[in-house]
């Protein structure tokens, strides 16, 4: 029988976890139990009529391409991602490496900064007088999620998953200067100082306007402009000005350059929480498919002949999306532990 001291010694030797460990074995659980529990909205704007027009562009589409379907060869969607692997949630990283949660609420006070306000779905930062030195901040938005910032000259940023933005507390000096990977919609603030983006090697440069940015990593760059006016500029390249509904695109692979124009409902429609897309390439679907959700897929050739109408909540569960692509594409989706392969 165990005496006292044995019991004492045996305890002693339990690991007890901290609380930061906890805390993380939490909100990882909390993560796969908010994905899980998602609700399922599927909105089509125009009823049984635009489910017919779908089904007779996809039908189309893969008449005429019914020759592509032999010739496979396995091409690779990436993951996603821009952003730190290790962050589950909204993450903002200040100058000193302090990283802070922003789905606490207590980090507004723990932030230890006068000048930054912590809310719900927002940093707000305020101009601060007197300031001479630029420190940057960073702020990484992983997959399932989107979050908001004011910067310090009032423009105001959403970042979409798979995001991350760098920027300086205050800007200083004739500069106001940022640093984008991923995908963001950007209403900036009126200035005589301009304001810059540099995003995948490309500048983008600003005198008050609004626009959405997004990079494909290696592959393009695609700006569309929803009003004012920015130019953009590209290695190799002069710079390009732009007029509202236009999209400007850059391909990595080739260095071209293409100016069009574009319904911006589609560029913007993740501000409003929905897959929304009108004869989009299939492979493209996946890239912004693979990005919210966190997945990857494995692909056939092909894929970006296949065009695809649909309007789908965010909140859709992943396996519940796929099933609707593979009713109005013809695909067969393969899921082994978050990773797809597409026949």
């Amino acid at each position: 029988m165990k005496t006292e001291k044995d019991i004492e010694e045996i305890l002693d030797n339990v690991k007890i976890p901290s609380d930061e460990e906890v805390e993380a074995a939490g909100m990882r659980f909390d993560r796969r139990i908010r994905r899980l529990r998602m609700r399922r909205r599927v909105m089509w704007a125009t009823g049984s009529v635009a489910a017919v027009l779908c089904c007779g562009l996809v039908f189309t589409s893969l008449w005429m391409n019914r020759g592509v379907k032999e010739n496979l060869g396995v091409v690779g969607i990436p993951r996603v991602l821009t952003t730190d692997h290790q962050v589950v949630v909204p993450t903002l990283i200040l100058a000193d490496g302090n990283k802070l949660n922003l789905k606490e609420r207590e980090a507004d006070s723990t932030a230890g900064k006068s000048n930054i306000r912590i809310t719900d779905d927002r940093v707000i930062y305020d101009t601060m007088p007197a300031v001479r030195e630029i420190v940057y901040n960073r702020l990484i938005i992983p997959a399932g999620f989107t979050y908001n910032v004011t910067l310090a000259d009032g423009t105001e940023v959403t970042l979409n998953a798979g995001s991350s933005l760098k920027y300086p507390e205050i800007f200083v000096g004739k500069q106001r200067e940022v640093e984008l990977s991923g995908e963001a919609y950007f209403s900036v603030a009126k200035s005589d100082i301009p304001f810059e983006i540099s995003v995948g090697g490309s500048k983008i440069r600003v005198y008050g306007t609004r626009f959405n940015v997004k990079e494909r990593p290696q592959k393009a760059i695609e700006t569309v402009l929803i009003e004012g006016k920015i130019g953009f500029k590209s290695p190799g390249h002069k710079e390009v000005r732009v007029v509202p509904g236009e999209l400007v695109s850059y391909d990595m692979a080739s260095a071209g350059i293409k100016v069009q124009p574009v319904d911006v409902q589609y560029a913007t429609a993740w501000l409003d929480g929905v897959f929304r897309y009108r004869d989009k390439p299939l492979d493209l679907v996946l890239e912004d498919i693979s990005i919210w959700y966190g997945v990857s897929f494995e692909s056939r050739e092909g894929l970006d002949k296949i065009e695809v109408t649909m309007n789908l909540n965010k909140t859709t569960p992943i396996d519940e999306v796929v099933s609707f692509l593979e009713k109005i594409t013809n695909c067969k989706f393969i899921e082994e532990r978050g990773h797809y392969t597409v026949k």
